[in-house]
């Protein structure tokens, strides 16, 4: 793994403690990855990873080996609207939208939120546009990570039937090489 770094640009703390451990089990080790951090204001996590997302993006495309992770919830949307406005974002900055020369910038979208999937990866069935209870502490994600690893990464299949937020996810992860 030496030389390849993470960038992971997440809306909160559940969701980066998630991305995290499913990167460990993806064999990439904790001084790899660099978690940017959130604001110690009470706003807009979503609003905060939009609007920072256009410079990391323009940081990340002068790096080598190195990838951006961006984790953004689609909320009450769905993930196209998301890309859009992410896009959106990067034209008003100035940047190119993320494009097919991009393969080291990934698009993480949970539809609603990362609390869908972890009921999911749990072995519920979900409604991606139903909200799901927190769990208790951030680091109770370590079981869901590891069915997200051996679905998504060592099986290459999602238990039937899968929320499609996450079927993407699993696209942009193959991305990830080691």
């Amino acid at each position: 793994m030496s030389g390849v770094k993470i960038v992971l640009l997440c809306e909160d703390k559940q969701t980066d403690s998630f991305v995290r451990r499913f990167l460990k089990l993806r064999k990439f080790k904790p001084h790899d990855i660099k978690t940017l951090p959130l604001p110690h204001s009470s706003g807009s996590g979503e609003q905060w990873v939009r609007k920072r997302y256009p410079e990391e993006l323009k940081v990340i495309r002068r790096r080598e080996n190195a990838y951006l992770i961006v984790v953004i919830d689609a909320d009450t949307g769905d993930t196209a609207d998301r890309h859009q406005q992410l896009e959106t974002e990067c034209r008003e900055n100035g940047v190119s939208p993320r494009d097919h020369k991009d393969a080291n910038v990934l698009h993480i979208i949970p539809r609603r939120n990362i609390e869908t999937w972890l009921a999911y990866l749990d072995g519920m069935d979900i409604d991606e546009s139903k909200d799901y209870p927190k769990l208790e502490r951030e680091g109770d994600c370590e079981t869901h990570a590891k069915s997200l690893y051996n679905m998504c990464h060592r099986d290459q299949k999602l238990r039937e039937p899968a929320p499609d937020s996450l079927q993407e996810a699993c696209r942009e992860y193959r991305k990830l090489q080691r």
